[in-house]
């Protein structure tokens, strides 16, 4: 069984983003009344992406490098980023 764009950029940011949760608990403990507030808009950016890939005509990519990899190391990139941002 062969997974579409879609499903795989999901499964993605899904697992990006318990990924973050648990590093923001666990390693950099943030409160979770801080964590709470917040992962409401990492969701939103999270589901913004994975819904802006399925907005786009699935007959002809965007650019070159539109691919589930691409997108994928995206969300990567940002959850690194939104860690880096807590860090310091």
């Amino acid at each position: 069984m062969k997974l579409n764009d879609q499903t795989i950029i999901s499964i993605v940011a899904g697992i990006c983003l318990i990924g973050l949760v648990v590093v923001l608990k666990n390693v950099l403990f943030i409160s979770p009344e801080i964590i709470s507030r917040d992962v409401i808009v990492y969701i939103i950016i999270y589901v913004g992406l994975v819904t802006s890939l399925s907005a786009k005509n699935k007959t002809k990519k965007l650019f070159k490098y539109d691919t589930p990899l691409f997108w994928s190391i995206l969300i990567v990139l940002i959850t690194l980023a939104i860690i880096t941002v807590y860090a310091l």
